[in-house]
């Protein structure tokens, strides 16, 4: 696909046999693929509101998930309505982006919150990779407490660092250019939003602290009236 359908250009200087130097101007364009991750800084606002309603539910959505974490609440539909309204227009600039990075006509798309419930990470827990229902998915992360940091740059293995969410599509190779994933430190207030077919791992972490994030996913309404393969 070709990014934003925009052609660069490049200039490149031959030097001609009475020295003088001549640019020749070379139209071209790049190629993208793999799947669009896309990431933002909410309100504050937003945030406080999902974590007071986060703090009184207690629709238990443990047995839906794939974490292994004890503390996972779902959000009444009066948060969800709310929360819907709140996204409608960073869902807009997210599929600005995604169509410029797979070269795709912005054709209107709707879509409907499906989900959405809060996560309570512990020391030890951890979500093995997995994907997701419906079509866009997303995580917020409404508390990263500052112990993690510390936990995170003391931390000596090759692997992934401790706490991190982790993206792959396929088997990661060396090769910089070959790298099929990407693992991501969270931040407060930062938002995620990925296809929900893409795998995604959160790692543990060992500090006696709890972090928290929250989590969703939104059903494309409207596919019927989109082209053939277009999503």
């Amino acid at each position: 696909h070709v990014r934003s359908r925009r052609q660069r250009q490049m200039c490149i200087r031959d030097s001609l046999k009475d020295e003088k130097v001549m640019a020749n101007r070379i139209d071209y364009f790049y190629y993208n693929w793999g799947p669009y991750l896309w990431s933002t800084e909410l309100d504050k606002n937003i945030i406080d509101k999902l974590k007071f309603d986060g703090e009184k539910t207690k629709i238990d959505y443990n047995s839906t998930l794939a974490g292994h974490l004890d503390n996972q609440f779902g959000y009444d539909k009066s948060t969800q309505k709310w929360f819907e309204k709140q996204t409608k227009e960073i869902l807009s600039v997210y599929r600005q982006g995604h169509c410029e990075y797979h070269g795709l006509e912005n054709f209107e798309v709707k879509y409907e919150l499906v989900d959405l419930w809060i996560n309570y990470m512990k020391p030890g827990d951890f979500n093995p990779s997995h994907t997701h229902a419906e079509d866009l998915s997303f995580v917020i992360f409404l508390d990263v407490p500052k112990e993690l940091d510390k936990e995170r740059q003391d931390f000596v293995g090759t692997s992934t660092p401790p706490g991190s969410l982790c993206f792959n599509y396929g088997t990661q190779s060396k090769p910089t250019w070959a790298r099929t994933g990407v693992h991501i430190v969270p931040r407060d207030r930062g938002m995620y939003i990925f296809p929900s077919l893409l795998e995604h791992t959160v790692v543990p972490f060992k500090s006696d602290v709890t972090r928290i994030s929250v989590s969703g996913n939104f059903r494309m309404t409207n596919r019927d009236t989109l082209p053939d393969n277009y999503y």
